[in-house]
């Protein structure tokens, strides 16, 4: 068995996500992706698609399909760019807010709940994850 630091991360990270759509999709009726999406759309702002699919890492067809799904859901709206007739904009609606926030507000509660019976110090694993991620960010800038 592989007890690696790099794997553990990794199975630890994969089943946090699975966890949280199991979450999402009971709780909320949204999928961990499309709160994802979502998400980054909240803190990006109004923006293009493709400058979503880049800050979500994603694909340009799979980020125009999510953006068909979820403005047929008034979650997002989409409109012509005025600069660029054939680039569209996309921005978070108020229902879409507000399923970030009710996401936000399980998914926060359950790790928390987590934190505790794995009995670990929130602030300390907060201030760890702060520094690999700032670490990460500066190695991939190098390379």
């Amino acid at each position: 068995m592989n007890t690696s630091l790099a794997y553990l991360l990794g199975k630890l990270m994969f089943e946090i996500d699975r966890a949280a759509d199991q979450l999402l999709q009971t709780h909320v009726g949204i999928s961990y992706r499309r709160f994802l999406f979502l998400t980054v759309l909240q803190h990006c702002g109004t923006v293009t698609q493709h400058e979503l699919a880049v800050a979500l890492g994603y694909s340009d067809p799979a980020v125009s399909t999510m953006v068909v799904e979820l403005a047929r859901d008034n979650c997002i709206q989409t409109a012509k760019s005025p600069e660029h007739g054939r680039k569209r904009l996309v921005t978070i609606t108020p229902k879409g807010s507000e399923l970030v926030a009710t996401g936000r507000e399980l998914l926060d509660s359950h790790f928390d709940q987590l934190m505790e019976l794995a009995d670990v110090d929130a602030q300390h694993y907060r201030e760890l994850s702060e520094r690999l991620y700032q670490a990460l960010m500066t190695k991939m800038k190098k390379e």
